[in-house]
């Protein structure tokens, strides 16, 4: 009896054995059989890890990264939030299409990582219940992002809907020279050569070009694509402001639309004045980017419009004259206007959303990159991988961008050389926050050599056209109901293809501008030009409030100091 007992006593201890150790093994897995890992803490101690979460993002990387799979940012962003991405890949070009119709057909990913929503499809897609208030998440994971709400311009306007929530993130990059984009450029050497000053006013301006073509030079030229090299909106400036985008002007809160004033036309007359006397070069209305490149590269051009020199111009020894392209600034006109045009008016829309088939655990991971992503040594490694390859910490002593001390040494040039592929970082890809912190922490070089090219823009922008714009603008994101964005859309479209089509009649004489101008106004009014801007001053909220753009004596200082 006692031997029968002894046995069935080793039997049963056996059978817990067993079962503790089965116990053991699920405990290390998760139902869909992923393992979860444990990560060993510096006291020696154990500390379990969430478990991976596989998730998809639908993304459009730019044409320089190689393989997002094998990313060192994707790598990193898998390890450091326990993700496991599968991408979705498409075109910037064709982002927008595939948004649409993969939230239409209801086979969409988790997480749409650089789309392209105006507010009113983030009204729409929150409508529907497809993309989710990421507020609760924010407010307990993200501390970064809150704090740039408060501080960033425009970033809270953009992100945080009518109701109070936060469906999309923007893509937000604090740059002074996109800021200020239509720039001329002229070539210092041949004001030194013909004993002229760089010209201030309208005025001024005119005899500069005279002279240049009386001595065997285009005066002043341009193109139809590219970046910003049309030289009209440089010009109106000095009339009327001019954004070439909405053509609004806000004055305390109230909209009035630049292109039906009498200061307008005045600026036009000026225009049609230079076009009619050669001192615009013709070809700048017809010609294509490509085409004022061929042009600059005779060496006969004396002015052109471009957001920056080295956009277009060789540099080092294949330019030895590259050194003597400056910018104009702003002409005064005739009526003591100086406008320089403004595009820092805030990001416009989403780019980074979260849908309904996102999981909770899936929904904290994401706020938490979101929160790494606005640090600026978050973006730094977002944009262009771990430091080492592009970049590395800046040296004791080195100066930033706005003469205080520096956060990054960055290779630039070697980053974005033409035809250059990278497998580093993700290149700007989604809700970076390149915030002024991060733009000003950039180590700035010479502004006279190649590599100073970042600090060249700056300095240019800084001295000539900071400071330089209205002290209210129209805002870049408007909140504007599902009901009523497509009338409005095709308001806006309407009006200003209408608007830029007798603008280049205007100035090149096909249309009499005094003969034609109360026609060109009845066409306006026709196309619904006093109910899209009642629209636009409804849905307008607040103006966009430009004083922290203001110049810094002190950064320039710094900056030319550089050798």
């Amino acid at each position: 009896m006692k031997a029968i007992t002894k046995k069935w006593v080793l039997v049963s201890v056996l059978a817990i054995l067993v079962l503790l150790i089965n116990a053991c093994s699920n405990a290390n897995s998760t139902d869909n059989g992923t393992p979860s890992t444990t990560n060993s803490g510096t006291d020696g101690n154990s500390e379990t890890k969430a478990a991976v979460q596989k998730i998809t993002f639908l993304a459009a990387p730019s044409g320089d990264i190689v393989d997002l799979k094998t990313n060192s940012f994707t790598k990193l962003v898998e390890e450091k939030f326990g993700l496991k991405i599968n991408w979705n890949i498409t075109t910037g070009a064709d982002m927008v299409t595939k948004q649409n119709l993969m939230l239409a057909s209801g086979d969409y990913p988790e997480v749409i990582w650089n789309g392209n929503f105006s507010p009113s499809d983030i009204l729409k897609y929150s409508k529907q219940g497809l993309v989710v208030p990421l507020n609760d998440y924010i407010d307990k994971y993200a501390p970064n992002f809150k704090n740039a709400l408060e501080e960033a311009p425009g970033l809270k306007e953009a992100s945080i809907a009518p109701d109070g929530n936060i469906y999309g993130v923007p893509n937000y990059n604090w740059c002074y020279h996109c800021y200020w984009m239509s720039k001329f450029w002229i070539n210092t050497k041949y004001l030194d050569e013909l004993g002229l000053k760089m010209p201030t006013t309208t005025e001024e301006f005119e005899n500069v070009l005279q002279a240049f073509k009386e001595n065997g030079y285009v005066p002043l030229t341009g193109a139809i694509d590219g970046n910003y090299p049309d030289p009209t909106t440089f010009l109106m400036n000095a009339f009327v402001y001019d954004d070439r985008s909405t053509y609004f002007n806000v004055n305390d809160g109230q909209l009035s639309f630049a292109p039906v004033t009498d200061e307008w036309k005045a600026g036009l007359s000026y225009i049609n004045g230079l076009y009619t006397k050669g001192l615009i070069d013709h070809a700048a209305y017809t010609q294509k980017w490509d085409d004022l490149n061929k042009e600059l590269q005779q060496k006969k051009v004396a002015a052109f419009s471009t957001g920056g020199s080295f956009f277009i111009l060789p540099q080092g020894t294949a330019n030895p004259d590259y050194k003597y392209w400056k910018t104009v600034p702003p002409l005064k006109g005739p009526s003591g206007v100086q406008y320089a045009a403004f595009y820092g008016n805030g990001p416009g829309g989403a780019t980074f959303v979260v849908t309904n088939k996102a999981t909770e655990e899936q929904k904290i991971a994401l706020a938490k990159l979101l929160d790494y992503i606005y640090t600026p040594e978050g973006t730094q490694t977002l944009d262009f991988g771990l430091e080492g390859k592009y970049w590395k910490k800046s040296d004791a002593g080195q100066v930033g961008l706005n003469g205080q001390a520096a956060l990054f040494q960055t290779d630039f040039g070697a980053f974005y050389a033409n035809g250059a592929k990278q497998n580093e970082g993700w290149n700007q890809m989604g809700p970076i926050f390149q915030s002024a912190t991060w733009r000003n922490g950039q180590a700035a070089t010479s502004a006279d050599i190649p590599e100073g090219q970042e600090t060249m823009l700056h300095l240019e922008t800084l001295k000539n056209y900071t400071g330089k714009q209205p002290a209210q603008v129209y805002p870049g994101a408007i909140w504007i109901s599902e009901e009523e964005n497509q009338k409005y859309s095709m308001l806006r479209t309407n009006i200003n293809k209408y608007v830029n089509e007798w603008m280049a009649q205007f100035i090149v004489g096909s249309k009499s501008i005094d003969k034609s101008w109360d026609e060109y106004k009845k066409g306006l009014n026709k196309l619904g030009l006093d109910e899209y801007l009642k629209l636009s001053q409804q849905y307008m909220g607040k103006p966009f409030d430009t004083s922290p753009f203001a110049p810094d004596p002190q950064a320039v200082a710094a900056l030319e100091a550089l050798k």
